[in-house]
């Protein structure tokens, strides 16, 4: 059986001499691992359209083991040689972020908004901390981690109703925080994400590096 989709290319590992097994967060199916066969070759025709961060239309037939894609055409191409290396940082970090919250097979249209919508915020240079603190608590609530109202602190419970409720357009003009402010919200983010995934976030590391410890 195969199937049409499109989706963003979260991560992908070398497989056998030639081939890549790629984790893609699709718009129909959720997030799915596919094998391409024959990638790595210089001349496959799918090479430049499996990129970490491409947004893809992507033809997929359904394995027993594993599913195979078969052919790959690229919308956007968010996460390559056009961006230098502290932008594709940020869209890695969002990447990362998708790939170690939600599980496989398990469709979530508003994930596939949300990743895509923020992959072009910040593609376009948007303040990477608003950004950033936006998408994640956004996320979060929309896989039922978080939710402001739960929250006892007045301020923090505000910004954050803020950050989970509004779009980004209105949002930017309400939440005026400090560097120190800011980057003390992401770290209360960054923690609790690895808190649920049980693991560290290796792209913030990263970040902080290229950043002179900022995010």
């Amino acid at each position: 059986m195969y199937f049409k989709t499109e989706g963003v290319i979260l991560a992908r590992k070398n497989f056998g001499e030639a081939d890549r097994i790629l984790t893609i967060y699709t718009k129909d199916h959720g997030k799915i691992s596919a094998i391409a066969k024959g990638v790595r070759r210089p001349r496959s025709k799918k090479t430049g359209h499996l990129e970490l961060g491409n947004w893809c239309k992507v033809f997929v037939a359904k394995g027993k083991n594993i599913d195979l894609l078969t052919e790959a055409e690229v919308k956007r191409a968010f996460g390559i040689a056009e961006f230098a290396e502290k932008k594709a940082n940020k869209i890695y970090h969002l990447l990362e972020i998708v790939d170690i919250l939600t599980p496989h097979n398990q469709k979530n249209l508003r994930v596939f908004s949300l990743l895509v919508s923020f992959l072009k915020k910040t593609s376009k240079g948007e303040d990477f901390n608003l950004v950033s603190s936006a998408f994640k608590t956004k996320l979060l609530s929309t896989l039922g981690f978080f939710s402001s109202h739960n929250l006892k602190d007045s301020k923090a419970k505000n910004i954050f109703a803020i950050l989970e409720n509004d779009d980004f357009a209105t949002l930017q003009g309400k939440i005026n925080l400090t560097e120190s402010s800011h980057l003390k919200l992401l770290a209360f983010l960054d923690s609790m994400i690895e808190s649920i995934a049980g693991q560290k976030l290796k792209t913030a590391r990263f970040l902080k590096q290229f950043n002179n410890l900022t995010i």
